[in-house]
């Protein structure tokens, strides 16, 4: 793909850590006792390399890496003796964005999954009018994001009501 003179989009997800002891693969040699430690410690060896060799690549100047978790990882019992689960994050980075931004104002937002939208289109270079798409935000903007508005609490509880739109229209499609 980066042999033609076209943009592209090239996605990966990763599952290994996904499954209730996750999955090691053969060519991973952890020896841990934990099996599901063991998953994403090779998940995580084998995301590093991935993107270590996509640096070494002559396309790599014109390239951004977004890597965007999900969840917390499922295995809540591998951090039972950290003081607290609430301080623990879901993990997203923006590597080689071709977008200014304020390190600083980017790493400490407060934002949903929502907001990955507008910012993935912002890391390469598609320019957003108002900096909101849908009910996300871009998080490169100096515009808030709506946990940052109305507080988290009140996003979570207004995207948990039940919607019959949603329910008659979208999920159970006729």
């Amino acid at each position: 793909m980066s042999q033609k003179e076209k943009p592209f989009n090239f996605q990966l997800l990763t599952a290994n850590t996904h499954f209730d002891e996750g999955h090691v693969e053969k060519t991973c040699e952890y020896s841990l006792a934990n099996h599901y430690a063991n998953s994403v410690i090779c998940s995580d060896q084998q995301i590093y390399e991935f993107i270590r060799w996509i640096q070494r690549q002559e396309f790599y100047e014109n390239t951004t890496i977004v890597a965007s978790g999900d969840h917390l990882v499922m295995g809540e019992y591998l951090y039972q003796e950290e003081k607290s689960l609430n301080e623990r994050r879901v993990y997203n980075v923006f590597i080689n964005p071709y977008v200014d931004y304020d390190f600083e104002r980017l790493r400490n937002r407060t934002f949903t999954t929502l907001d990955m939208y507008p910012t993935t289109l912002a890391s390469i270079g598609v320019r957003i009018e108002g900096n909101r798409l849908g009910l996300g935000t871009n998080l490169f903007s100096n515009k808030q994001t709506l946990p940052e508005q109305l507080g988290k609490d009140e996003v979570d509880n207004e995207l948990s009501r039940p919607s019959n739109f949603y329910k008659n229209e979208l999920l159970y499609v006729k």
